[in-house]
């Protein structure tokens, strides 16, 4: 299994691998109860043959001063499996904001050894 985590890593950049050797977006935007919303859906091919979809959708909504991320929809969709690659997962991920997106990237693509992450082995001996 690869997990979606670090196809995402990837198409954010914060990683090289896998690498992407093909990518297309589309933007549209509309008026929705008197804000404008703006939304780009591209579509990331890898070298494994893996196709992700990610959609990030704003708003002009003036954000809650209360909260330290703006909020905002992003979606990866796993379009398809490469053909040797093992299935991606999860298929699908969802957040409401990029403060959410950034913590489940941390977690998941994080190495285990010294990373601050939890993990079941002991200390080092």
């Amino acid at each position: 299994m690869h997990h979606l985590a670090h196809y995402a890593a990837a198409i954010l950049a914060t990683s090289t691998q896998p690498r992407i050797v093909r990518e297309s977006t589309t933007s549209t935007h509309w008026h929705e109860n008197g804000f404008e919303v703006r939304q780009s859906i591209s579509t990331y091919e890898f070298s494994d043959g893996v196709i992700i979809r990610r959609m990030l959708e704003r708003d002009d909504y003036p954000p809650d001063e209360t909260l330290l991320c703006a909020e905002c929809w992003i979606t990866y969709e796993v379009v398809r499996d490469g053909p040797v690659a093992a299935a991606v997962q999860p298929r699908r991920m969802t957040f409401d904001s990029t403060c959410r997106e950034a913590f489940w990237l941390r977690f998941h693509t994080a190495p285990a050894a010294g990373s601050g992450i939890c993990t079941t082995e002991g200390p080092p001996r």
